[in-house]
């Protein structure tokens, strides 16, 4: 899993810009197509939390690899999904996060 540094600062960048955003705001509202994609997105922040307290550096590979998966997923049914521009980025905020934080555990095994 080789990520070139500057798609990795790209993220880092958009994540900040992220992290100034009204994370209390429900940009989705109660539609049936923004709950799905919640729930989806919520799986996908539990499984990353996963990844963080698992100690075994294969099974913490395996995981992650399952994660971008469901990532990758989820960017396909945003795209197909009729949402607001507000909670696509909301969505998306929440999905960046998460990849970094796989990424952050990946160069964690790498160098420890």
């Amino acid at each position: 899993m080789k990520t070139p540094p500057r798609i990795f600062l790209a993220c880092v960048a958009m994540a900040a810009t992220g992290a100034l955003a009204d994370h209390d705001a429900n940009h989705c509202g109660n539609s049936p197509a923004a709950e799905g994609m919640r729930a989806r997105v919520k799986t996908i922040e539990l499984q990353a939390e996963r990844i963080e307290w698992t100690a075994d550096r294969a099974e913490q590979r395996t995981l992650i690899e399952l994660n971008m998966k469901h990532l990758q997923e989820a960017m396909g049914q945003l795209r197909k999904r009729d949402l607001s521009p507000g909670c696509r980025i909301e969505l998306m905020t929440t999905m960046l996060d998460v990849l970094i934080r796989n990424q952050q555990v990946a160069l964690a095994a790498r160098n420890p």
